[in-house]
């Protein structure tokens, strides 16, 4: 996954193939202290911090 999570949901482009990307947040374990958003791997998002 080349983009960040947080960069993808500003963009709004997980909208357009949302099944694709619920692979990177299914059992998230980390959590952006920018956005907000989640993910499974620290590396998909731009501040993780460890849930």
């Amino acid at each position: 996954m080349a983009k960040k999570i947080c960069k993808l949901a500003k963009e709004d482009l997980m909208k357009e193939d949302f099944k694709k990307y619920t692979k990177y947040m299914d059992k998230p374990k980390y959590i952006c202290t920018k956005c907000g958003h989640a993910a499974n791997e620290e590396e998909n998002l731009c501040k993780p911090k460890k849930i």
